[in-house]
């Protein structure tokens, strides 16, 4: 009967404990649980961050480029690029020169232009149409084929 006795004394004793390691256990998963959960979302934060950053250097980026370009369209130096470029205005004493593909076969030239002038040279009708317009200008100057560079 002793033996009975020190038996049911320890009982609730170790079930308590058991009650306290299983606490413990569930808390400790709870806790590596929300740690994993929570430290996911801060790794997420971050690489946002990362890349809002990114944007905000090259939205500046491209910010200071417009600057750049709004002064340069403000100066005098680009109102001049213009004026030669697109409207083809040129200063007192200038003489504008615009090269022109030639006509395409079939097509008719007016007699008199300078145009009609230059086509009808043997040189000139050597280039092809399709040519690029630098080759007509090659021509125009030297009267010679282009150097073969490679």
């Amino acid at each position: 009967m002793i033996i009975r006795q020190m038996r049911s004394t320890r009982t609730p004793h170790s079930m308590l404990m058991y009650l306290i390691v299983v606490a413990a256990v569930a808390a400790s998963l709870f806790l590596m649980i929300d740690f994993g959960v929570r430290a996911a979302a801060l790794f997420q934060a971050q690489q946002k961050l990362r890349q809002l950053e990114d944007e905000i250097n090259r939205q500046l980026h491209i910010q200071e480029r417009l600057r750049a370009r709004l002064q340069y369209v403000q100066s005098d130096a680009y109102v001049e690029e213009v004026a030669h470029t697109r409207l083809k205005w040129t200063r007192p004493g200038e003489t504008l020169v615009v090269v022109m593909n030639p006509p395409e076969s079939g097509a008719t030239i007016h007699e008199g232009t300078a145009l009609s002038i230059a086509i009808s040279s043997p040189e000139i009708e050597s280039v092809p149409a399709s040519a690029p317009p630098w080759m007509h200008w090659w021509w125009l100057f030297f009267r010679s084929p282009p150097p073969e560079i490679f």
